[in-house]
């Protein structure tokens, strides 16, 4: 087992106990955290992968999907707050 699988193997864990909170979190916000590490984790998965491989792809992939997250999450933060979208 390498460091990077090991590494990954952690990652993976961080991840199911982040899903448990976003399925069974008391409150919104708590689910909306929870699925912001997610995102996280994989994004650091996708570049764990890229360098494992050499395949500068999965950074491009790793950036793309952090972006989205990241506006994702401003977006559905102020539709909380607000209560509209746009």
């Amino acid at each position: 087992m390498t460091v990077l699988s090991g590494i990954s193997t952690v990652l993976v864990f961080v991840a199911l106990l982040s899903s448990y909170r976003l399925f069974v979190g008391p409150t919104i916000y708590d689910r909306l955290i929870s699925l912001n590490v997610a995102g996280v984790v994989f994004t650091i998965l996708f570049t764990i992968m890229s360098i494992d491989t050499g395949l500068g792809l999965y950074v491009d992939i790793a950036i793309s999907f952090v972006l989205l997250n990241f506006i994702g999450t401003i977006a559905f933060a102020k539709y909380l707050e607000k209560g509209e979208f746009l």
